[in-house]
């Protein structure tokens, strides 16, 4: 009977052992998994030179797209000069919005004015963008304007070439506007379905 309890308890230890062994394992392989996941990118937050003028971004067309438009303005009487229009948000910005429905402090959009093509081959129908016209950004950053957004432009191939650098415009020509008629704090969500969309159901 010693015999047989000896042999069980060493089975029991050999299986606790073996329990322990696998555990510990698992433990490390969760601690090495975290350890090798990529933390979470910090903001990105918008860069001036010297003289306080917006630096250009040079990724602002591989940002996320969240709207379009055709034709789309704002003023009345503009002629029949219509245009393709495609705006982006900054990556870390957007990702930031679809988890709370803010746009944070350092928030950037980019618009991009286009012209417009058809009948082109093998096109039968239809409209496209062509080129770029003028660029245009909507930033928002108290530290930079006391009212929170300013709005730049960059120029663009139909406008002079473009700029690395823009002043904020005047707050007359923009934020007026986009304060009184925007859809969301500034942003004229309204237009931006890809936006509106993508933000928390309970904003």
């Amino acid at each position: 009977h010693s015999s047989r309890s000896r042999k069980v308890g060493l089975t029991a230890l050999i299986g606790a052992a073996v329990v322990w062994v696998v555990v510990l394992g698992t433990r490390a392989a969760v601690v090495a998994e975290q350890a090798q996941a990529p933390a979470s990118p910090a903001p990105v937050m918008p860069q001036y030179d010297g003289n306080r003028n917006l630096r250009l971004p040079d990724d602002y067309r591989q940002w996320v797209l969240v709207g379009q438009s055709l034709g789309l303005s704002y003023s009345e009487g503009q002629g029949g000069h219509q245009m393709f229009n495609t705006t982006f948000m900054e990556p870390s910005a957007y990702r930031h919005f679809i988890k709370t429905g803010e746009f944070r402090e350092g928030t950037m959009l980019a618009l991009i004015l286009q012209g417009i093509g058809t009948n082109v081959t093998p096109a039968r129908q239809g409209q496209f963008a062509t080129d770029v016209h003028v660029i245009e950004m909507a930033v928002k950053d108290k530290g930079r304007v006391a009212e929170g957004w300013a709005y730049y432009q960059f120029g663009g191939p139909m406008a002079g070439g473009y700029q690395s650098t823009a002043a904020p415009q005047p707050k007359t020509s923009c934020f007026s506007c986009h304060s009184e008629h925007a859809g969301r704090d500034n942003v004229f969500i309204q237009f931006y379905g890809l936006l509106k969309e993508a933000a928390p159901r309970s904003k």
